[in-house]
């Protein structure tokens, strides 16, 4: 008997324009979709593709808990992902729905985990909603030979600021409750001054130094580079040889 797949889909940053050709082809066509919600909370990515799922599509739901409950949330996954192996051994294959692209989200990650060793996974990429952030803000990734870091700001802050200090271009992700910290990363890397914040996928972005200590949502994205020396910090050029 065939068994199914568990297909990561990617959904994009929030704007259904941005779903893929092949993720809607793949909505239009599936029988099962499997997504997180956090409690008293829609799904995200339910919400993203509810124009393209067919009447009669089973939905296979994990409520995560509001608040930071490690044990809670693991008992959460751990039900999802019975509920998965259930259909998958039935041959059904189940399209779990991802914000941005599959293999940036750790809700995949934790299926993956339990997973991957019994069952065909694959991932259908999706636009991560930090190429969104740039693209609105026309933010080049990077410029000539520069480094970037694409990092979560939930580091601890030695670590965080380190990472900064050896890049020249970064994009932050998980803002929202570390952005004192992240502040204090960027300004030790000479990276403070120009940053640029993106509060939510769609929204415009401005100068991070313009926000005020309001708290942040999670999907809160930080664009940083580092900035030029000023002409007095900069090493003087040895003055040229003379030939005589």
């Amino acid at each position: 008997m065939r068994r199914g797949r568990l297909i990561g889909l990617g959904v994009g940053p929030g704007d259904p324009e941005l779903l893929t050709v092949k993720a809607v082809r793949i909505l239009e066509a599936t029988q099962i979709v499997a997504f997180v919600a956090a409690a008293g909370r829609t799904s995200r990515a339910r919400e993203i593709v509810s124009g393209h799922l067919k009447p009669g599509t089973r939905e296979l739901v994990a409520v995560l808990p509001s608040q930071a409950d490690p044990a809670a949330t693991a008992r959460a996954y751990a039900q999802l992902a019975t509920g998965i192996v259930g259909e998958l051994g039935q041959g059904q294959d189940v399209v779990f729905l991802c914000e941005g692209d599959p293999l940036f989200n750790p809700s995949f990650a934790q299926l993956l985990e339990r997973l991957a060793h019994r069952f065909e996974c694959v991932a259908v990429p999706g636009i991560p909603p930090f190429a969104a952030a740039a693209a609105g803000a026309l933010w080049p990734f990077v410029l000539r030979e520069q480094a970037l870091a694409i990092v979560s700001a939930t580091l601890p802050p030695r670590r965080l600021a380190e990472i900064l200090r050896s890049v020249d271009r970064a994009v932050l992700l998980r803002v929202g409750r570390n952005l004192s910290k992240v502040r204090e990363a960027l300004a030790a890397a000479r990276m403070a001054r120009s940053a640029l914040l993106i509060e939510s996928p769609g929204q415009p972005a401005r100068r991070l130094e313009e926000a005020g200590e309001e708290p942040l949502g999670p999907l809160a994205i930080v664009l940083a580079a580092r900035e030029s020396p000023a002409p007095s910090e900069r090493p003087a050029r040895p003055a040229p040889s003379v030939a005589r």
